[in-house]
């Protein structure tokens, strides 16, 4: 696998990830937390091809819900 390739499933994480989160809204208190449990361990392995810590990039993937939450 060459860097391109990592790269572009780093993007499609992300997109899951965001994915996941826009649907947060109309999850019972159960579903969310095994929706944070998956994504918690989504950005372990995010974390392991990059610097940012885990609470990094859930902050990041949260932001990028609430933004475009907004947009639609």
């Amino acid at each position: 696998m060459n860097r391109d390739d990592n790269n572009l499933n780093m993007e499609e994480i992300d997109v899951l990830a965001v994915g996941l989160l826009l649907t947060a809204p109309m999850m019972s208190d159960y579903e969310m937390r095994c929706i944070l449990s998956k994504l918690k361990k989504i950005a372990k392995k995010k974390k392991m091809t990059k610097y940012k810590n885990i609470n990094e990039i859930l902050d990041e993937w949260a932001n990028r819900a609430y933004q475009l939450s907004m947009k639609y």
